[in-house]
């Protein structure tokens, strides 16, 4: 999966804001504060932009905090993402640990800023350490598994996971099991990875469930179980996963968890290959080749082989070189166009 690593969106913003208790302030700037509160929740983020002014202007981190969120997210006045980190930054350096977090990230996916993947990993390291804000453990996490800005350190990503992880972050959780389930070292682990996917996908996370029900379906973690992979496979293709849909489309296929049933494996194949995944496409090609499931139309099979070729399936890649073969030029004799394993989704 590719990660901007969860950045600056309204992952933590503007949902039952967000302004801690303080005391530093001065009666009217707690006022103001208290009754921006109460703005932001009623969505009244005009009143809670104008309340926020004099506090921002007398120095509250909260308030300055919340007006970057409010200029980020272009609630209650014109969008200015640059503006908003400026605000971020003044704020980061006052010590509110949530806006410690946002400078992170603002610097971390170059949003308002220039990236500067090493300083983003400075200021996410004080809101992981000194506040043990969640997203921040898990941004570093992603730092350190990919290397930006910090040394790669598997053996760090993995602490830095666990601790968002075990704060309940749906995302840390099923980037720790990615990790357990694919390191080439001694962290490897099938059970500790179905083990994350599983609290993920109990919290919704699609790509865990889906990765959930392959590790049933491989009979990595768990006793190899078809039917429940079915089942989780079914949930994360109903909310849209191109790669459980295809994943569903061959458990019908092969009758696996399933009675076998053509005309269900080309619908699954179907909504997949339309969300451009293109072992669906080049799948759905095969079932129109071959008329199973679907009346036989070559020229739909050539349609999705091409679709399938474009986006870098090697099956259809190699069938349509073979097509191009001119006859009687000595290449091996056009093989069976056989189906890609399950797949699990990306970090």
């Amino acid at each position: 999966m590719k990660l901007t690593i969860v950045l600056i969106s309204t992952f933590f913003f503007l949902s039952g804001l967000l302004l801690p208790a303080s005391s530093c302030f001065a009666e009217k700037e707690e006022d103001a504060l208290r009754e921006a509160q109460e703005a932001i929740d009623k969505q009244d983020y005009s009143r809670a932009a104008a309340l926020l002014n004099a506090a921002a202007a007398a120095g509250s981190a909260e308030a300055l905090y919340v007006q970057g969120v409010l200029l980020l997210e272009g609630k209650g006045v014109k969008e200015d993402k640059t503006r908003a980190v400026q605000l971020f930054r003044q704020a980061a350096e006052k010590g509110d640990i949530s806006a410690q977090y946002a400078f992170g990230a603002a610097l971390a996916s170059g949003t308002g800023i220039r990236r500067n993947y090493k300083e983003a990993a400075r200021w996410l390291t004080k809101a992981a350490e000194q506040g043990g804000h969640a997203l921040a453990q898990y941004s570093l996490g992603y730092l350190h598994a990919h290397g930006r800005g910090v040394t790669k350190n598997e053996e760090a990503a993995i602490d830095w996971y666990s601790r968002a992880a075990n704060q309940g972050l749906a995302q840390a959780q099923y980037s720790l099991g990615w990790v357990y389930l694919n390191s080439a070292g001694e962290n490897q682990s099938d059970t500790k990875a179905a083990h994350w996917f599983s609290r993920a996908a109990d919290q919704d996370h699609v790509k865990a469930q889906n990765n959930l029900a392959y590790m049933y379906a491989e009979g990595r973690g768990y006793a190899q179980d078809p039917a429940k992979a079915v089942q989780w496979y079914a949930r994360a293709a109903e909310r849209g996963s191109a790669e459980a849909q295809y994943n569903l489309g061959l458990m019908y296929e092969q009758g696996r968890g399933v009675p076998q049933d053509y005309s269900k494996a080309v619908e699954y194949y179907r909504r997949s290959a339309e969300q451009n995944e293109p072992a669906a496409q080049y799948s759905l090609g095969v079932m129109y080749e071959q008329g199973t499931g679907v009346a036989r139309n070559l020229g739909e099979a050539n349609r999705w082989y091409k679709l399938a070729a474009q986006n870098g399936d090697p099956n259809a890649k190699a069938l349509l070189r073979e097509q191009q073969t001119p006859p009687g030029s000595g290449a091996a004799p056009k093989k069976t166009k056989n189906k890609n394993e399950q797949q699990r989704s990306r970090e």
